[in-house]
Parts: structure tokens; sequence; C-alpha cells
């Protein structure tokens, strides 16, 4: 991690993009979820939903020293082995993109790398269909905004740099996407029970029972683009119901002393965010709006001055 530079923070050309920097920074916390169409998550705010439910009081769970040991004999074999850094990614990203990253974005884009990355790299990672969701998703939300070609052009760059492959991470989000409809909270349920033979219902089942699953982040954007379409309102009650039936560890925060699992937290991560991702998002639409007025204010300032040279050209021909 400490060689994940910043290796996209080239200079913003345009001096109008400087204006983005306080919005920028502010939405940074956002850039682990993400809306649209094709496994995207809706941009809703529901922050005051989550202040409102306060998570409850829970033992820790804990590692025991057997699990530890457990782990070390599964994959002490690593030890030593050559893992790749994180700036190599983002150098194949920016090489694969070709052009500066538009500064509201840039932050966004380094975290989906970084995050990504790391999962993939991680001994315990196994590459799911719910992960790929996730993925999806996330990009889907961070660059909403952006042109459509400029747009596929980022989520084929971001795939080449991590070694995805762009159309199976999109036709994953596709078939959670499709094997949901109709669905209801009761059907995941039992899918993460054992109870749907199908591939969807296999990758739920399998986080729940295997007791080597790593949680990702962008497993759990995944979760919460899933509760959205089986009408589930992702925020503090709902994500605690769905972590206990994965039966997902919690911890106790020594400030706060409340107890919550990852995904309760990346939940309410999620409902911070998605405000302040609007904000970057209205800002990079507004600036483009003014640049594209003061690009046609331009070329009408030269047509005019251009009638008016060949205007004046022609009396003196006379």
């Amino acid at each position: 991690p400490s060689r994940c530079v910043d290796t996209l923070s080239t200079p913003p050309n345009n001096m109008f993009l400087r204006s983005a920097l306080l919005v920028a920074a502010v939405a940074a916390p956002a850039a682990a979820f993400a809306p649209s169409s094709v496994g995207g998550l809706q941009l809703r705010s529901q922050q005051s939903a989550m202040i409102s439910a306060a998570p409850s009081l829970r033992a820790p769970s804990t590692v025991s020293s057997l699990q530890m040991a457990t782990l070390g004999e599964k994959y002490g074999h690593l030890r030593g082995a050559d893992v790749e850094p994180c700036d190599k990614a983002v150098r194949r990203f920016y090489e694969l993109f070709a052009k500066p990253v538009p500064f509201v974005f840039r932050t966004a884009t380094n975290e989906i790398l970084y995050m990504s990355h790391l999962d993939i790299v991680n001994a315990r990672f196994e590459m799911d269909i719910l992960w790929g969701l996730g993925f999806y998703s996330t990009y889907d939300l961070f660059f909403a905004a952006l042109d459509e070609d400029v747009r596929q052009n980022l989520f084929k760059s971001l795939a080449g740099a991590l070694k995805l492959d762009k159309d199976e991470i999109k036709g994953d989000a596709e078939k959670v996407l499709e094997w949901a409809k109709g669905k209801t909270e009761a059907d995941v349920v039992k899918a993460i029970n054992g109870e749907d033979d199908s591939e969807i219902g296999k990758a739920l089942a399998k986080a729940k029972s295997n007791p080597d699953f790593l949680y990702t982040r962008n497993f759990g954007a995944g979760l919460i683009k899933l509760m959205q379409v089986v009408g589930v309102e992702p925020n503090s009650e709902s994500s605690r119901r769905w972590a206990e039936a994965f039966g997902f560890g919690s911890k106790t925060s020594a400030l706060t002393g409340m107890s919550m699992s990852k995904f309760e937290a990346d939940v309410g991560i999620f409902l911070s965010s998605v405000e302040k991702m609007q904000e970057v998002m209205q800002l990079y639409a507004d600036v483009e709006a003014r640049e594209k007025k003061k690009v046609a204010e331009k070329l009408a300032e030269k047509a005019a001055k251009a009638a008016e040279e060949a205007g004046a050209q022609a009396e003196l021909a006379q």
C-alpha cells in the first residue's frame, strides 16, 4: 500500500478545474461506491436514515489463534512471494487511457484502482459474480457525468489495468440484475442459506459457508445494489440484517463502543457519500457547460471578425 502513489496527479491544464478542488476533496470518501443503468447504484441520499438508526451494541467477534494457525498453514507458502504493487496497475491504466483524467474524477479513479488491486493480490481473494457487480457499480457511479465514449474508454482502461475482462465484469453485473428481478429480501436470504442452485445463489451461499471468505468493499457494493433491486433500502437496520444472514463478524469501535460488521460500515460510507458525489457531478456538469459556452462565444467572435475583415477587403477591391 505504501507504493500506491498518485501517478495520475498531473496538473490540470484548464484553469477552471481548480474550482473543483474543494468539492472533489470533500467527495473523496465516496470513492468506494456508485449509479445508473447496468449494475449501477442509485444516487439517492439516505444519510439521515443512517444517522437516525444507530447500530446496536454487540459483542465483538475475534479470530482465534487456531483460525490464525489454519490460515498460516494454507497460505504460508506464499510468504516472500512477489506481489505487484498498486502503482504498476495505475501506470497501466494511464497508458491505456492515454489522456489526463478530468480533475474532479482523479481521486475516484485512484481509489477504484487501489482498492480493487489490493483485493486481487490478497491470497484469500476469489473472484465472484457479486464482486464483479460491485466493481461495475462503483465505476458507474463515479463516472456517470462523463460523455459515454469517455466512460467506455475509462471502464476499458480500468479493467485492463487490473488485468480483468471488461466484458466478463459487465456480464456478471447483468446476470445478478437479471436474477434479482422480481425477487424479495426473503429470496436472497434463502439463497444465502444455500436454497438456490443458480450461479448467483451459489455465490451468495459460498460467502456464508466459506470460512476463508474475504469480504471486500467491491463485494459490499454489489450487495448494496442487490438490496436496491429487491426493494430493500440500504440503511443501518437492513445492513445489520444482511450481515447477520451472512454471519459477517463485527468489531467494536474503541471510540464509540458500538459494534458493527465491515458491511454495515460500508453501507454507512455509501449513505454519507451520495450527496457529496452528486455535488461533484453537478459541479462537473456546470463547468462543462460554462466551458462550452466560452468556446462558442470565442468561435462567434472569430467568425464576426473574419466577416468584418472580408467586408473591408471587398470595399478596398471596389
